[in-house]
């Protein structure tokens, strides 16, 4: 009647499924992007405008710094901004984020001091390439106000 069917093998030499595909599209953690947005203040206009990059959706032009993310066109961009996991990781960044050090304090190895919020170089909102032409204001803005000090 029945015939003896061939073992499927779907997952061929991945011992380990699960970790696999947890960390096929690793996005970077949110303390990573806090500081390399805190880093970038000199060059936030160059690390928004960037290079064309072929490898990237959409050629890199669509890009997303609080999310670390990439979009196609300019309306997915927009669509992003309104959304909600968009406004969360704006929350998440505004406020301070957990470091080693602070572990350290809380845990006996010297007196615990509540971390300040970080100070990012522009407002967190305009941090996307759909906003270069504000940024590039509020730049010359800085500059001038330094001069003029």
């Amino acid at each position: 009647m029945g015939g003896h069917y061939a073992k499927k093998r779907h997952h061929h030499r991945v011992l380990d499924q699960k970790k696999a595909h947890s960390t096929k599209r690793r996005a970077q953690d949110v303390d990573q992007i806090s500081t390399t947005m805190i880093k970038a203040t000199p060059s936030i206009l160059k690390a928004l405008e960037g290079k064309r990059d072929l490898d990237r959706v959409g050629k890199g032009e669509n890009y997303c710094m609080p999310c670390d993310r990439y979009f196609m066109n300019i309306t997915d961009l927009e669509k992003h901004e309104r959304s909600k996991p968009h406004k969360k990781r704006l929350k998440y960044l505004a406020e301070p984020q957990y470091s080693h050090a602070e572990a350290e304090m809380a845990g006996g190895l010297g007196s615990y001091v509540a971390p300040n919020a970080p100070a990012y170089p522009i407002q967190l909102g305009l941090m996307t390439t759909r906003h270069k032409d504000e940024v590039k204001d509020l730049e010359t803005q800085l500059i001038s106000a330094s001069v003029m000090q």
